[in-house]
């Protein structure tokens, strides 16, 4: 017994068989973690591109929670796991989640898959509880549970650069009279305030000069009903938009296609003498130098000007008709792109040579309850729009239509809108 305890003959291959063992084992265990992390890769391409489906139809206009969940999930099962695995999305269990907000619509979408696994399926080692039912994972079943998870958002941007040098107010409610008014003068009566393409309200004391009225600044109480009166506005509820908007009752269809004067050709389309929209670019704000004159406003019409605007920044208006500047702008402007035009049929621009028309420019939208005075104004951005410089109506009269266009830039943030005229579709997690 004891020579054959002290015999070392085959204390090699004891070794050897130990050694391959041990080694099967690390490379059994290298494909089963392998197999998890492609099954894993594959399931976040498929959550990927089932989320930016379904955030995409809000892109194009107004779906319901079921229509956006079911795209998500015809997109995300269209792909495969491990060539083999089915894709598994169940709107039953909450794979698919729809959050809509005022700067954008989210939409999350989990896949889930299982990898079958040759070593670490026998230790229960990626064993859990089934998301998608009751119960834990059969025992005779060696396969990892796999899964992931992607957000996309369709939201505004508002940030953008290259606009024009015109600034439009948003639409306020100049429809719905103020019950009991009386008006700011003697023989006034409530229906001053309906119509008449002014921003009323009663007079304040603007202690902070921000040109709007804002709680805590004392004001003449018109009618006496002990409150501040004026005409109602909200960037989304009765500004301009494109898309149809509950409450919005100024534009129940939403305002793509709707054609406005972005630059009057004649005093008697001037909000006041001397001032017919136009402003200087940069903004004042961005503490950025600037030529004002019809050279630089020419050149911003035609071209691009690279500075970026958003909303809350100030613009300086541009004083005078600027006849001669806006005629040779606009036509340089319609040179670059003569044969494009709107179609009705389809509220879009067809006949381009471009992908997408030079023609079709962003225009700065400004707060209605600043008032536009004559001489130097100061004006607030409330969003940036996009619109087809459809034409001239007549001299220096330029028109356009709204559009929906996706544009690169800096996503809204709480309190701020862009009227989803401007979008980008992306991916946020």
């Amino acid at each position: 017994m004891r020579q054959w305890i002290r015999n070392e003959k085959g204390n090699v291959l004891i070794m050897v068989a130990l050694t391959t063992a041990v080694l099967a084992g690390f490379g059994i265990l290298t494909i089963d973690i392998g197999r998890v992390l492609v099954t894993r890769t594959q399931l976040q391409n498929a959550a990927d591109a089932g989320a930016l489906a379904g955030a995409g139809l809000f892109c194009s206009g107004t779906p319901t929670d079921a229509e956006v969940q079911a795209e998500a999930k015809s997109v995300a099962d269209m792909n495969k796991a491990l060539e083999t695995n089915a894709v598994n999305v169940d709107t039953q269990f909450g794979d698919i989640l729809v959050e809509r907000g005022e700067t954008g619509n989210d939409v999350t979408v989990t896949t889930r898959s299982d990898s079958r696994q040759f070593l670490t399926g026998l230790f229960n080692v990626f064993r859990a509880s089934d998301p998608r039912g009751p119960g834990e994972v059969p025992d005779e079943v060696t396969e990892a549970a796999v899964s992931a998870i992607a957000t996309a958002r369709c939201g505004g941007v508002c940030s953008v650069s290259c606009v024009k040098p015109w600034s439009i107010p948003d639409r306020w409610d100049d429809v719905t009279g103020i019950p009991g008014y009386m008006g700011d003068g003697p023989g006034r009566s409530p229906t001053d305030w309906r119509n008449n393409d002014d921003f009323d309200h009663e007079i304040f004391t603007d202690s902070n000069e921000s040109g709007k009225w804002e709680p805590g600044e004392t004001y003449t109480d018109g009618n006496g009903n002990g409150r501040y009166d004026q005409e109602g506005y909200h960037p989304s509820l009765t500004g301009y938009g494109p898309d149809p908007v509950p409450g919005n009752f100024l534009s129940p269809n939403g305002d793509l296609g709707l054609e406005l004067t972005l630059h009057p050709g004649m005093p008697s389309g001037a909000p006041e003498p001397g001032q017919y929209y136009s402003v200087r670019l940069p903004p004042i704000n961005k503490g950025l130098p600037h030529e004002p004159g019809g050279d630089e406003y020419r050149e911003n019409i035609a071209n691009c000007n690279p500075v970026a605007i958003e909303a809350g920044d100030w613009l300086r208006t541009e004083t005078g008709l600027m006849k001669g500047p806006t005629n040779q702008g606009m036509t340089d402007l319609i040179r670059q792109d003569p044969d494009a035009e709107w179609d009705d049929a389809t509220q879009s621009v067809i006949g381009s040579n471009f992908s997408v028309s030079p023609r079709i420019v962003l225009i700065p939208i400004h707060d209605p309850r600043i008032a536009i005075r004559s001489g130097n104004a100061e004006l607030q951005v409330v969003k940036v729009a996009a619109f087809f410089m459809e034409r001239m109506v007549s001299s220096a009269e330029v028109r356009g239509r709204f559009l929906k266009v996706r544009q690169p830039g800096a996503p809204c943030v709480d309190g701020q809108t862009s009227g989803f005229f401007v979008y980008n579709l992306s991916l946020i997690r």
